[in-house]
């Protein structure tokens, strides 16, 4: 009588037929499996191939420098990127952006406990209230008894009449970027970058620009024509 040989030990049967997944539904997770880990080693490799990258760190570990100021554009007021040559005071951006809602922008006239009095551009002079939520910034200045008349300020309104209240008070940093193409003592004469041509007070500076530099200046406004510049950075020149 012959015995019934058990196919797990028949010769030429390898083991993975019995581990074969049975019907569709184990081969279907099979599938699966093995999209996951092919998913997962390719993460691993890309991971070591790229590094973890932090924001402003090179891939040696250097620092990168993430600026606020002029760097990276080119439009008025904000310069190409930082270079050579970093002047006086470091060198801010230029105005920020006009806060959405009502507005009043011009120079100050006077401050009192509670009030702010400007003469908005074109108009007659205008007193507005403040009160303890009444944000200021800019130019050092972080309260409304910091402000100093003749300063610029873009004040956001809440309100209208003789109930219009200051939300927010910025002085915006006057700033421009072009070639310096003459100089009276302190004073020169900058061609901007979009053709305007800006007169700046330089006495306040230890570095002093000379004809034919291309310079970024930021300073404030004075009388409306000409900006006091408490900082400058010469920008490279090409050869």
């Amino acid at each position: 009588m012959t015995t019934p040989t058990d196919p797990s030990t028949t010769p030429g049967r390898s083991r993975w037929r019995r581990l074969r997944p049975r019907g569709r539904g184990g081969v279907i997770a099979a599938a699966v499996v093995a999209v996951l880990v092919v998913g997962v080693v390719a993460a691993v490799l890309l991971g070591q191939g790229r590094g973890d990258r932090v924001p402003g760190v090179g891939r040696s570990g250097e620092t990168g420098q993430m600026e606020g100021g002029p760097g990276g554009r080119s439009d008025h007021g904000r310069g190409p990127g930082r270079g050579a040559g970093v002047g006086d005071g470091p060198v801010a951006d230029g105005p920020g952006p006009v806060p959405d809602g009502p507005v009043l922008v011009g120079p100050v006239v006077s401050t009192t406990t509670g009030t702010i009095t400007l003469t908005p551009d074109g108009a007659a002079a205008r007193t507005l209230r403040t009160d303890d939520t009444t944000r200021v910034r800019g130019s050092g200045n972080t309260a409304v008894g910091d402000l100093q008349a003749g300063e610029r300020v873009i004040v956001r309104v809440s309100g209208s009449g003789a109930t219009a209240t200051a939300v927010s008070i910025e002085v915006p940093k006057a700033s421009v970027t072009g070639t310096v193409t003459a100089l009276s003592g302190d004073t020169a004469t900058i061609t901007s970058v979009d053709g305007l041509v800006v007169s700046a007070n330089a006495a306040a500076l230890s570095q002093k620009p000379v004809v034919g530099d291309v310079v970024v200046l930021t300073g404030t406004v004075a009388n409306g024509t000409t900006i006091t510049a408490d900082g400058i950075r010469v920008l490279p020149k090409a050869s």
